[in-house]
């Protein structure tokens, strides 16, 4: 009896857990390089990512954490896709863009492109990056 219950657990726990695609969308690839431009040098991530949901979706937000050599994370930012990217200004009402239509939805299936980075002065001990989904809402 004890080894069905076990087994029982293992399938409830695998049940659970979350599988790839269940965030809407997931990152198909990325880098990230220390670059200069008008006189300031940064870390710019840029990659790609793809709607894995069945109906179009409002946004995806991504996560990128500036990691050291030893994978500590020094810092994050949140940006989005190409699309939505608006909706990273910090001086902007997010709703009342998204309400406003400003913002093209992600259709079903849709790969685009996203990026960020991080500025030399604040982080110059990044040596690599993680991306990570943070959400991917339906479209109205």
């Amino acid at each position: 009896m004890r080894p069905l219950l076990a087994s029982l657990a293992c399938v409830l726990v695998a049940a659970a857990a979350p599988r790839a695609g269940d965030a809407g969308a997931e990152v198909l690839r990325h880098q990230g390089k220390w670059e200069s431009g008008y006189g300031a040098k940064f870390y710019n991530v840029v990659g790609a990512l793809k709607s894995t949901s069945d109906r179009p979706l409002r946004y995806v937000k991504i996560r990128i954490d500036a990691l050291d050599g030893d994978g500590k994370v020094l810092g994050s930012t949140e940006t989005y896709n190409e699309s939505a990217e608006v909706l990273s200004a910090p001086e902007i009402d997010v709703a009342k863009i998204l309400a406003s239509g400003k913002v093209k939805p992600l259709a079903a299936g849709a790969e685009e492109r996203f990026r960020g980075g991080f500025m030399a002065d604040e982080y110059p001990a990044v040596k690599t990056h993680r991306v990570t989904i943070v959400d991917a809402p339906p479209a109205p």
